[in-house]
């Protein structure tokens, strides 16, 4: 790898992780490119030198984020749906959110935006076709599993946003509560984390098993 190459990537690659910190503390509309660029270290114009705007370094944050989340529920794309399956598949995404809690926070914030605004508006390729896989994987998922007779008969699209909640809100939260009553003092120690995925699932057993 050539070292101006090996430099723009790395200079990316800080820049993301700025980026990502400020919008999942501060929200969008809440953090500027002068404040990432005083963060990072760079001139605002060489921060313009890599994007072209705001929006344009959001968009490519939440790709990023979105990427190996898609990654840990394709396994429900598997021939033969199983509870078990989904059951991993959220307890893989428990481990990664309690690693990344920004990252849970920006992806619930982006979510939930208006319809109009700006981060809703302006979806790029890249987000709109991990977008499009992630609801995909999971409704996929539910249609097979509710016609296999392998769960309950439900309201699909209702249970994809109760599916949604259940895996985001606690990684998004509960940092903002650690040391508290509520998350206490290691919200996401080992044993916290352990804790978390077996509360996933039972609650995803508690929904989705045929009674």
């Amino acid at each position: 790898m050539k070292p101006a190459v090996a430099e723009s990537q790395d200079s990316h690659a800080r820049i993301h992780a700025v980026a990502l910190a400020l919008f999942a503390r501060q929200g969008y509309d809440g953090v500027s490119l002068q404040m990432i660029a005083d963060e990072v270290g760079l001139h605002k114009s060489s921060l313009f030198h890599h994007y072209k705007s705001k929006l344009e370094l959001a968009l490519e944050v939440i790709a990023q984020v979105l990427e190996p989340v898609v990654a840990h529920l394709r396994p429900l794309a598997e021939a033969r749906p199983s509870i078990d399956t989904l059951i991993g598949c959220t307890g893989a995404l428990s481990d990664h959110f309690a690693d990344q809690p920004a990252a849970a926070r920006l992806l619930l914030a982006w979510i939930t935006a208006p319809d109009r605004s700006e981060l809703k508006c302006a979806v790029t390729p890249a987000v709109d076709e991990l977008d499009r896989e992630f609801f995909g994987l999971i409704i996929g998922w539910l249609d097979r599993a509710r016609r296999a007779g392998s769960i309950r008969k439900l309201n699909v699209r209702q249970t994809v946003f109760n599916l949604i909640a259940l895996t985001l809100f606690y990684p998004a939260t509960a940092a903002d509560f650690a040391g508290g009553v509520v998350a206490g003092p290691e919200a996401f120690s080992p044993n916290a984390r352990r804790i978390r995925k077996r509360e996933l699932e039972i609650a995803l057993r508690g929904i989705l098993e045929i009674r």
